[in-house]
């Protein structure tokens, strides 16, 4: 049975997130959906990396942005591991579990971010088996301009009763609400527009409790896989349908 959520960042608690081997973890605990961040180096190759800078996950210091693929392949994570490419990592998950790839657009911080990443998913054969989601809701935008038929999503932090409007011009299928911001008329709001409700981060057994007892439609976010992994095998109310 598909263990039906978003690995955050991958098996982000056990292994440095948003590696190649953090990835296989969520592949091999047979997740349906693994979530990871792609910003673009120096010389325009997105690559994986949640904060902007590279200071927390590596032995290096400065921007995504100020480095060269070459240069960020020479900084060491954590057991060794390398900074993935985009590429890399759909090659990883493609045939596997539905990759969730969110761009770490930041108004015009990384110009070309949506076609050069859009381009690689083409190419990968990953296509529409994948669903591309930003905070920055302007990315989405020029995402659609650029493809008619790829799975979008929204993610916020904050909960948005008025973007449902946007939601259905730019046909999106998810949206990302914090847990904690999640209510009964909220996801009645999501759910009844027929959106995929998608609350996050779910990392303690009271927050599961909470979703398998008001809301277990939604496709939550985990970084505790094994922990999610066996109380949703313990809910028979929680298994829905794996589709996206």
């Amino acid at each position: 049975m598909k263990i039906r959520a978003i690995a955050h960042r991958g098996y982000s608690a056990k292994y440095p997130e948003n590696t190649l081997t953090a990835l296989r973890a969520a592949v091999d605990l047979n997740y349906s959906h693994v979530e990871f961040d792609v910003q673009l180096s120096k010389d325009g190759v997105p690559v994986l990396m949640h904060d902007y800078n590279v200071d927390r996950i590596t032995d290096a210091s400065g921007a995504v942005r100020d480095f060269t693929l070459a240069e960020l392949k020479s900084f060491e994570i954590a057991g060794g591991e390398r900074i993935a490419t985009l590429e890399e990592a759909l090659d990883v998950v493609k045939g596997r579990i539905t990759p969730m790839v969110e761009l770490k657009q930041a108004g015009d911080l990384y110009p070309r971010l949506e076609e050069t990443s859009l381009d690689l998913i083409r190419q990968s054969g990953v296509g529409e088996d994948c669903i591309i989601i930003s905070f920055d809701h302007f990315s989405i935008q020029r995402l659609r301009t650029l493809d008619a038929d790829i799975p979008l999503g929204l993610t916020s932090s904050c909960a948005m009763p008025y973007v449902f409007d946007f939601m259905a011009e730019m046909r999106c299928e998810l949206l990302g609400v914090p847990v904690k911001m999640l209510t009964a008329q909220y996801d009645r709001m999501i759910t009844e527009r027929g959106y995929i409700v998608g609350p996050w981060v779910v990392d303690s057994l009271a927050d599961m409790q909470l979703i398998a007892e008001k809301y277990p439609h939604t496709l939550i976010t985990t970084n505790e896989l094994e922990r999610w992994a066996d109380f949703y095998l313990a809910h028979p109310e929680l298994h829905q349908d794996t589709a996206k």
